[in-house]
């Protein structure tokens, strides 16, 4: 029968040996997800470069930026085992409830463009009428689309830049999970070559 010493060494190996397997399975798919991250980038702005090729330089640029911007999507934090941090991409509906009670509203450019008049005796009524719409919570209007700050008709490559970009935030929060599961599983590997260092020396002082 094998002394206690050997059977508890033999199973920290054992965990070492793990531990390894699963974190170069890991930095094999973070690697993988990274290079995906740039993939999307890239087209990202080709996508944007090619709009403004069409649109023209000043028509895609931080001059059509709302004066008031809320997120689309919020990053949400969790904590597992080992101090392990995963990160989580709540979608558009969800950041939207979230965002119940604040009152902002997005300006695309003048007032005076959203004004409707109309000839008539209900002129004036209706223009009361299209000012106080103008000036109610975003919640009433709903969600606006950022693709309008740069005009109602936009290219079909500005908004695959969009989609692309969309897409680029999801794999980034993988990637930061990925990350931190990585740092992990280093602190999890040291804990244990630490404990395996101490039962060999154990086991040495036992046999001088």
């Amino acid at each position: 029968m094998a002394p206690a010493g050997d059977t508890r060494t033999a199973k920290v190996c054992e965990e070492l040996d793990q531990l390894i397997l699963h974190f170069f399975d890991t930095l094999e798919m973070l690697q993988a997800k990274r290079e995906a991250l740039n993939n999307l980038v890239e087209q990202g702005w080709f996508s944007l470069s090619k709009s403004r090729y069409a649109m023209g330089n000043k028509s895609v640029s931080t001059l059509q930026y709302g004066h008031q911007m809320t997120p689309l999507v919020q990053v949400q934090t969790s904590e597992r085992e080992e101090c392990q941090v995963e990160f989580h991409i709540i979608p558009e509906d969800a950041a939207k409830q979230g965002a119940e009670g604040t009152a902002i509203v997005e300006e695309i450019g003048p007032n005076e463009q959203a004004l409707r008049r109309r000839k008539g005796p209900g002129k004036m009524e209706d223009l009361a009428q299209t000012q106080n719409a103008a000036t109610q919570p975003a919640e009433g209007l709903g969600h606006r689309d950022p693709l309008n700050w740069f005009g109602i008709l936009v290219p079909q490559s500005l908004r695959q830049a969009q989609k692309t970009f969309r897409e680029g935030i999801h794999l980034a929060a993988e990637i930061a999970s990925l990350q931190s599961k990585i740092e992990a599983a280093q602190r999890s590997y040291h804990a244990l070559l630490r404990r395996k260092h101490d039962l060999v020396a154990k086991k040495d002082l036992g046999h001088s």
